[in-house]
């Protein structure tokens, strides 16, 4: 299934192809004013349509991943089956029964489009990760591509 760069360049080819997908563009590594610092991030598909974004931050020692899905056709999915489906369809797993459940916020983009911004602890301090699977990638791959394709 495509993922990374493969699935940016695929989807911004053949949008009608997919569901909405939220597709940062420009991040720049670092701090925030609200001190976040923005890590990394992936793309993918949980299914042949639904693709996703996914960003990976820190704030106070936290480290988090946001997974941006369309909500289309899933609307009435619960913070806990959401989580749990991102677990059925291979996205990570917990390492440890005891776990923080996923935090899900709906919002629209400038489009109208509904989607969920499903967070997930992935570690807190110098503990060991809580999860496994969610591959993150450097933005300057992503940034580097941006900028080739607007000029």
């Amino acid at each position: 299934m495509l993922s990374g760069m493969d699935l940016i360049k695929a989807y911004r080819a053949n949008p009608d192809h997919y569901l909405p997908m939220i597709d940062h563009t420009e991040e720049v590594p670092g701090r925030n004013e609200d001190g976040e610092y923005n890590i990394g991030w992936n793309a993918g598909l949980l299914d042949a349509t639904r693709p996703y974004f996914v960003e990976c931050w820190a704030v106070d020692q936290i480290t988090m991943l946001t997974i941006y899905v369309s909500a289309e056709g899933i609307e009435e999915k619960t913070a806990a089956e959401l989580d749990q489906w991102l677990q059925d369809v291979g996205y990570f797993s917990y390492l440890d029964k005891k776990y923080w459940p996923a935090e899900v916020k709906t919002f629209e983009n400038q489009d109208g489009n509904e989607f969920f911004a499903i967070s997930i602890t992935v570690g807190i301090e110098d503990e060991p990760a809580l999860i496994t699977g969610a591959q993150i990638l450097s933005w300057s791959k992503l940034n580097e591509y941006n900028r080739k394709t607007t000029g």
